[in-house]
Order: C-alpha cells, then structure tokens, then sequence
C-alpha cells in the first residue's frame, strides 16, 4: 500500500497547483462584440447601429457631416465568423472583427478569440502591434498573404495565413454586397481581383516577354527619335493597371462618347521625338490582308504619364478605340505613318500574349492558389509533395542549419565523442530552444490527436525533427532525450556546472516508484485530448514552453521554478519524474533493437549504475525506457573504466579474498570504493 504513495502525492500536487486555472483554461476573450472594439476597427465612426443580421450581417458606424450636420456613413464592422467557412490556424478557428470604410478599405481588425496551443505557453502572442498595424488602411484589393504583402507573426505561421486571408476575404464579400464590389459573378469579381494581383508582380521586361507589350522604333516630323509602345487596355484591370483607375475611367467615357466604343489600344510615346503633350500619331492596323486607318475621332487623351505601369516609360499615354471588326486576340500589324515627305512608314507585328490574351478572350484568371488546385487533382504522390508541400514555402536555411545539429547529434552518438555532444547540447539549446523554439512537445502527440497528421507537417522543421525523434527511438532509443532536447541539455549544463555537494541521491525505492509518475501525466494528458479536445493541460507538466516563450504566466513559471530547483539537486530530475514526451518515447524504445552493450563484468561492477544520469541501471541490467542514451555507460565500455578494465578471473580472485573493488568514480579524479 505505500509503495505507491509517493507517486500518488506527487501527482496529486501537481494536480493540486493548477486545478484553480487549468481545467478553466480558455481564452480570455469574448465572441460576443462588445460596444468599444466597434470603435476601436472603425475610429472615424461616432455612432453604430444595431447589428443588421441576414444574408450579410454588419454593424454601419456613422459620423456627423461637419458641412451639412447630418448623418453620413463612413463604414463598416463584422465578423468572419457570419461569413464561412472561417480559415482555421494552427489548431483552430480564428474569431477576427474588421473594419472596412465606403471606399473598400480596411480601417482596422481585431482578434477576437482563438484557441491556438502556443498560447498557454506564450501567452497572448497574436497581441502584436506590429502585426496589427499592416491591418490598418489596407485595400481589399490587395493580396493579404503572409510574407507577401503581411509578414507573419514569429514562429505562428499557420495562425497568421488564417487572420490575413480571414480579414481579406470576409472584407470582400461584405464589399460585393454592400458596395457592388466588383461586376458580375463571385468567380468573375475573383477572377479580377487575380488578374490585378498577378500584374502587380510584374514587371515592364515580363510584360515585354510575355507579348502584353510590343514596341515600335521610328522617328518623329523634325527626324527626333520617337519609340512607342503597344498594349491592350480592353479590360478594366489592364487599363487600370496602365494608367490608373481615374485616366482609365476618363479614357473609356471618351472612346464611347466618340468611337462608340471598341477594343482599346494604349499608345505609350518617349524620347525627344514624343513631345511633352498629347497628338494623334497618324496610322494604320492590318489584319488579314486589311489595312484600316485610325479616324481622328478614335484617339483619346490618357494625360501625363503620372499614375500606373506607364510611368517612367512614356511621356503621356494615348488610347485608341479600334475598329469593331479587329480582333486583338489574333495578331495584326500596327503601321506608323511619320508626318512630313519623304517620310517611311514604321511598323510593328502584334500578337496579344500573356494575361492580357487571357483577359481578351474573357477567360477566369486563377489565382496561384486555384492553378495549383487543377495541377493536383490527378497528380501523383510525389507531385504534390512537390508543388504543394504542407509546410508552404521551404525554409533553407533552417533546414541546413538542423540538419547540422542532427548531424552533431549523431557524430556524437556514433563516436562517444563528449566534445561533440556538447557542442550539440550547446547549439540545442540555444538555436532550438531559445532562438528558434523550434523543440518537440507532448503538444504535438495531442494536436495529432485534435487535428489529425496536418498538425506535424505545417512546420517542415518540426516534422524533421519528429521524423528523426521517432527512427532513432525505433532504432535506438531516447537518442532525442540525450541531446537533441532543449530542456534535456539545460539539464545537463545544470549538473555540469552546479557544485557536486549539491547532489542529492534519490532512494532506490523512491525513485522506481516516482519514474512511473510521468507515465500518469501522458496518459492524464492524452485523455484529457481525446475527451475533450478544446481543453489544453500539457503547458502544466511541460515547462520549456514556458521558459523558451518567456509566458506571462505567474503559475507556469512557479511550476518552472520548482523543477529547476529538483534539477539542481537530482540529475535529469524532470526527465525522470515529469517529462510527459519522454514518457511516451520510453515506450516506443521498449522495441529498440540496437540497445547498449553488457559485459560479463556488469554483474559485479556499481560504475555505470552510479554515474547513470536517470538512474536507468540497476547491475548488469538497464531499463531501457528510463534510458536516455547519454553515452556514458557506452563509453566506460570502450575506454575500459573500473572494472571493465579487468578480466572476468581477475575479478572473481578479487571478489573471493577481498569485498571491497578498486573502481574509478566518473566525476571524481581519484580512484573511489565502492561494495560490488
């Protein structure tokens, strides 16, 4: 009946300390809008209305026209959550509130709620007003991807895609049906917003590649060089992309007014021979055989080159309504004549290529995201691994630099090198642990089990590090627990350098029963994930989180505190008595089939027993699951310390006269005693 009450008391008071808090533990905000966040995403806003509810439910913020008195409305406030579906993060859905003014522009956002795991140990980390002032004044016109046009937050990618493309899509759909945002279909207005996206990212050369733009080379009446460009601005993202939305508008009125219409062609003049001002360049376009000359009445102003891809290469712009029976998506020739006699005609083929084709001939313009979608549907495994790796965008160099420190790692377990294990402790410690917290965690067993295998392979470096965890252990145990483990190598710099009178020695009977209460807290925390997966305890018993994310939590860091003072006095304290991973890797290396070496000494030999770190040895015999790979049992073996040193006859002749052995104690430079 004792032996067993340790373990349970221990238990109990860990369970004990975060009962007040942990089985509450939610985040601390609301779903519900409260009266002050309406004018915190909508600061020009004096008054709001009731929420409207509906097809597209919105709060309208209003202020008073200083000129007239009146009421006028200036935006408005809603939640993603009444527009689905909501994007999900990295281990749930995201409560976002935005605010957007009458001209299609995000004032502000504000999340509301989330449930990411990270939190319990970083506290709120999505607080970050650098992340939330790229919300701020924001068209919804732009792109709201992470590392594009918003940078993400640090080290919680998967939670930053979820606001950005939250805000930005939930935005446009209050804008399509508020304020006509956009012509025709969602998949039109869509197609649209990607076309405008794609020629954002493109510069004059691709244009020039890709057959958007041609050029013509001649010379101006008083013989001065004259270079004009050709593009296509029959679209209104084309046009607007040129010459900006105003000049685009003032251009379209015109060449309907004038030409009743027609497909535009935007003339774009530079050199000395272009002038400063805009004239009607005499030509002609032939297709098929057909020459047509451009009629005075088809020419349109654009102005200055002052606003759009035009400028910095053209003087001014000049637009021209062709004639109703060209076709621009096939190709015809564009025939300058230059004034004045004597003067010989310049020319130059046209065929419409690129987006611009695409637009002209009325095709969707996907989005990377779509293009992507139709190149996976029948794709093999390999392929879409390839072109859509779950992880996003591969980090290079983070994955040169662990692939260094598994590299260590393994050099050192292969060569029972302790300079190089401690190199790789150092580099653990300080790149994985405090630099990149890129360490594992039971978090990882347990959003596996909320959110299936996505949840490991977001995060390409984790997933090799759980990839590496998992075949060594298979292999040959807790190689992880030796020296790829933060908190593990903290540990060992801690006994490393604390003063040896410090040590305390844990009784052999109180230690075999209190290993076996991490065992308790896995399957503690395991359960709690399955029964109930919105409930998060893991940050209790796992206090790296709390010292590499630097919580604001007075608890977590009581609870830190506390293990690295049982640290300080008792090796690897957490690892033996705590550690719910290491728990869980103890019982896959039970199937370990390259365990450590035993000689016939080890039945008479305390060495390896004392010096074992985690107190897995007990003779000629190792538990294995409590075993870390630390080397250096390993290592008496190959360098013959003690009485491995002996042979097997030497030491029975010794047992037989003498009870006392000559051994070497590992931490001691003098020879110590010990009773076989």
């Amino acid at each position: 009946m004792h032996r067993h009450l340790l373990p349970a008391l221990l238990l109990a008071s860990f369970l004990a300390l975060i009962s007040a808090s942990s089985f509450a533990a939610k985040t601390p905000y609301s779903t519900n809008v409260q009266p002050e966040w309406l004018k915190e995403v909508l600061p020009q806003a004096e008054t709001f209305s009731e929420k409207e509810m509906g097809e597209a439910p919105v709060y309208r913020g209003y202020r008073t026209n200083p000129d007239t008195g009146e009421q006028e409305q200036v935006g408005f406030v809603f939640t993603n959550r009444d527009y689905p579906p909501m994007r999900v993060g990295y281990a749930a859905v995201i409560d976002v509130l935005v605010g957007m003014d009458m001209d299609g522009v995000v004032t502000n956002m504000k999340v509301m709620d989330y449930n990411e795991s990270y939190m319990y140990s970083r506290g709120d980390f999505v607080d970050n007003s650098i992340f939330y002032s790229q919300f701020r004044n924001k068209p919804i016109t732009d792109g709201f991807r992470v590392y594009r046009d918003v940078d993400g937050l640090s080290a919680a990618t998967a939670t930053s895609t979820a606001i950005a493309r939250s805000v930005g899509e939930t935005a446009r759909k209050v804008a399509r049906f508020y304020m006509g945002f956009g012509e025709g279909s969602e998949a039109e207005q869509n197609s649209n917003e990607n076309a405008r996206m794609l020629l954002e990212e493109m510069s004059w050369d691709d244009m020039l590649a890709q057959g958007m733009i041609t050029e013509l080379e001649s010379l101006s009446a008083e013989g001065e060089t004259l270079t004009m460009a050709f593009t296509y601005i029959g679209r209104r993202a084309l046009g607007e992309f040129f010459i900006g939305e105003e000049a685009y508008n003032n251009v379209e009125s015109d060449a309907s007014f004038r030409a009743g219409g027609g497909e535009l062609l935007l003339i774009m003049p530079r050199g000395p021979g272009a002038g400063r001002g805009f004239r009607q360049f005499p030509m002609s376009m032939e297709q098929d055989g057909i020459v047509r000359r451009v009629a005075g009445n088809r020419y349109s102003n654009a102005g200055d080159a002052v606003e759009g891809a035009i400028v910095g290469h053209a003087n001014y712009g000049v637009v021209v309504a062709m004639h109703p029976d060209f076709d621009v998506t096939r190709p015809f020739t564009i025939i300058y004549h230059p004034p004045g006699a004597n003067k010989t005609d310049a020319s130059v083929d046209y065929t419409l290529g690129g987006l611009g084709l695409s637009l002209a001939r009325n095709e969707l313009i996907l989005s990377e995201e779509e293009l992507l979608a139709q190149q996976l549907e029948n794709a093999s495994f390999l392929t879409r691994l390839r072109l859509d790796p779950p992880w996003g965008a591969t980090p290079w160099s983070d994955v040169v630099l662990l692939l260094g420190i598994l590299g260590l790692v393994m050099a050192a377990f292969f060569t029972k090198n302790s300079k190089i294990r401690w190199v790789a402790l150092a580099a653990t410690l300080l790149y994985l642990g405090f630099y990149k917290n890129g360490f594992l965690s039971v978090s990882h067993i347990t959003s596996v089990i909320k959110l299936g295998p996505t949840a490991i392979t977001n995060n390409l470096t984790t997933f090799i590090i759980i990839v590496f965890t998992v075949i060594t252990t298979l292999l040959w145990g807790r190689i992880f627990c030796s020296s790829l483990c933060p908190f593990g190598a903290l540990q060992d710099f801690i006994s490393h350098f604390r003063p040896k009178k410090w040590r305390i020695k844990v009784p052999q009977k109180v230690h075999d029963n209190a290993i076996y209460i991490k065992y308790a807290i896995l399957a503690l925390i395991v359960v709690t994930a399955a029964v109930n997966p919105a409930l998060s305890i893991f940050q209790y018993f796992e206090p790296f989180g709390t010292l590499f994310f630097f919580s604001p939590s007075v608890v977590l860091w009581g609870i830190l505190l506390a293990i690295l003072a049982g640290c300080f006095l008792v090796e690897r304290f957490y690892c033996r008595y705590v550690c719910p991973l290491g728990a869980a890797l103890g019982v896959v290396s039970l199937v370990s089939p390259l365990r450590i070496k035993r000689v016939e000494q080890c039945t008479m030999c305390k060495v390896c027993e004392h010096a074992c770190p985690t107190g897995a040895i007990r003779g000629e015999k190792i538990d294995f699951k409590e075993c870390v790979r630390c080397d250096i049992c390993d290592t008496k073996l190959i360098t013959l310390a003690g009485t491995c040193r002996h042979s097997i006859d030497e030491i029975k002749r010794r047992k037989h006269h003498i009870s006392r052995l000559p051994l070497v104690d590992l931490e001691a430079d003098t020879p110590a005693t010990v009773t076989s």
